[in-house]
């Protein structure tokens, strides 16, 4: 089960191999895409895996395969790094390019780090302090519509740091699927947040779907 559950997160945030596109940058190799728009993006971005987000009482639209949807809004703070970083372009609220959304934002993007700074921990730059470790939030916590999908959704640099940790405000939907369609509320879910505090799950991380774990309970995965 472990095993899977690790596979299927690789693949919904990892897996996209090389080709040719427009419109973006990238390290030798080429370019990135997969099922979506998926490209190499470079300068600073978000990275919201280790966050957990609070509920602002706002909507936010989406890009969806089926047009513009809206979802309940959450604010998360997440930690800021300069580099390539996976983007969908035509996903979150992006508009098909990795130009920067406005003066003084960046994207919340993805890329594989094993160690994130997290609030959880007060921003301590430590190793032990920021492990990145997987944890299955189970269908009975019913946290598939209450969980944040962050990625490639536009962000506000936060003016102070947090205990040295530059940061912004990210804006992202509760309970979406990368493609903009509704999660149900029973879908278990993969979040990297919380290293394996299963209360966590239900304080609103960052995470993916993943519904091929059925009626499995809360457990540690590990390292990604």
């Amino acid at each position: 089960m472990k095993r899977l559950i690790l596979a299927a997160y690789a693949l919904t945030m990892l897996l996209v191999p090389p080709t040719s596109r427009a419109n973006s940058q990238t390290p030798p190799g080429g370019l990135v895409n997969f099922i979506y728009s998926y490209r190499l993006c470079r300068g600073e971005y978000a990275l919201c895996a280790a966050s957990t987000c609070t509920p602002d009482g706002q909507t936010i639209e989406v890009n969806s395969t089926n047009g513009p949807a809206s979802f309940p809004e959450a604010a998360c703070t997440c930690p800021v790094y300069d580099g390539f970083a996976i983007a969908d372009v035509n996903g979150g609220n992006m508009k098909g390019d990795c130009k920067v959304p406005g003066r003084g934002q960046v994207w919340s993007l993805y890329a594989p780090k094993s160690n994130i700074p997290q609030a959880i921990n007060n921003w301590r730059r430590q190793p032990i302090d920021t492990a990145v470790t997987l944890q299955l939030c189970s269908a009975s916590e019913n946290v598939g519509a209450t969980f944040a999908n962050c990625f490639s959704f536009a962000c506000t640099l936060d003016r102070k740091r947090h205990n040295g940790v530059r940061t912004a405000t990210c804006f992202c939907p509760l309970g979406e699927n990368l493609d903009g369609t509704p999660v149900a509320a029973d879908t278990p879910i993969v979040t990297p947040a919380g290293q394996c505090n299963s209360a966590i799950c239900t304080q609103h991380p960052v995470g993916a779907p993943y519904p091929g774990a059925g009626a499995a309970q809360n457990q540690c995965l590990g390292t990604p």
